[in-house]
């Protein structure tokens, strides 16, 4: 089969990484993939104009030339073809047996084309209300594209909020990269992570405040984030990596005793899964997806997002417990392999596509 997907603009986040993923697979199983994007990215406040979209549209025009796609650094692997065009619509865009729209802007333009694009589908991972014109962001649920979700939580959500249906694909983890075979266990000064990220739902400043409550109750722990750059104030006690690859983020991961994920709302997380997978011991609040594939006290510590301090409670459980931190470390890296298995999402996706 020829596939197209379509994206806003490529980024180093997990959304883009799931998407790779996906086209990577697919073209190892020898279908001819293409991912387009546009040489301007969409605005996602339309018909509005803003300043700061503005500003980062030219600087993204800048970067690109001549349809050479701009990539950020530590972009993930590909050996899919990438097309950076002046515009997504039936001229840029090649026929194809299937399209892929990945965001709720570009479900606009992929409902636009024309029938010789492909059967039109809309992968859905969030609900996309964040820095948009929420007015286009529900109206995109409603288009008459074939939805699939990453989440059940979020077939759920859309069933309920907008009555249209959607098909579950989750994705899947890189297991044979994320793994941690010889876990130690840092037993006299234990380590906790935390990512920092712009997003509101995301939480992270909640994170901040969990570690900060930690470091007073035990002065010894030692305390480390990442994320793509520092969007809030971190302590002067964290040991903060900027815009780490792969590589790095695996290592922090593997080190680590305790992964504190404290989102509000979003599709399915990828963090706490490759935290999971190599062996770090995940408390998080039990939302978005999280509860579907972590059990209390099993497989990882959930806290309730309405409750201050189960963020801080759970690490301290975890801290206080270590027969406890070891075997919901080591269940946690066992479960997350059988549910999040790329082979069967990657089947479940080429047979839907061929339908």
């Amino acid at each position: 089969m020829k596939i197209n997907f379509i994206v806003p603009e490529i980024v180093r986040s997990g959304g883009i990484r799931v998407i790779f993923d996906f086209a990577n697979r697919l073209t190892n199983k020898g279908h001819e993939v293409t991912l387009y994007t546009p040489v301007i990215p969409f605005n996602p406040f339309k018909p509005s104009i803003k300043f700061n979209v503005f500003k980062h549209q030219v600087n993204f025009l800048i970067k690109q030339f001549w349809g050479k796609p701009y990539m950020p650094k530590h972009i993930f692997p590909y050996c899919f073809k990438i097309k950076a065009v002046s515009a997504i619509n039936n001229f840029f865009v090649d026929n194809a047996d299937a399209i892929i729209a990945t965001s709720w802007v570009s479900s606009h333009y992929v409902n636009k084309l024309a029938k010789s694009k492909g059967k039109k589908f809309y992968l859905i991972q969030d609900y996309e209300i964040w820095n948009s014109n929420v007015k286009l962001v529900d109206k995109s649920y409603t288009l008459p594209l074939n939805r699939i979700v990453i989440a059940k939580h979020l077939q759920y959500f859309f069933k309920e909020k907008f009555g249209v249906d959607s098909k579950v694909i989750r994705y899947g983890v890189n297991f044979d990269f994320f793994e941690n075979k010889n876990k130690t266990y840092n037993n006299k000064n234990k380590t906790l992570l935390f990512l920092d990220h712009l997003l509101e739902n995301k939480n992270a400043i909640a994170a901040i405040d969990t570690v900060k409550m930690v470091k007073q109750k035990y002065p010894d722990i030692i305390v480390k984030g990442f994320g793509i750059q520092r969007f809030h104030e971190i302590p002067g006690f964290v040991e903060f990596y900027e815009n780490p690859d792969d590589v790095k983020i695996k290592e922090l991961y593997c080190n680590s005793d305790i992964y504190i994920y404290p989102t509000l709302f979003e599709g399915c997380p990828t963090t706490p899964v490759e935290a999971m997978a190599c062996k770090c011991a995940v408390v998080a609040n039990a939302s978005a997806e999280i509860p579907y594939y972590i059990k209390n006290k099993e497989t990882g510590i959930l806290a309730n997002p309405l409750k201050k301090n189960e963020l801080f409670d759970g690490v301290c459980y975890l801290l206080e417990n270590e027969k406890e931190l070891q075997k919901i470390s080591e269940a946690g890296s066992r479960s997350v392999r059988e549910i999040f298995n790329w082979d069967k999402s990657v089947n479940e996706l080429e047979v839907l596509l061929k339908s």
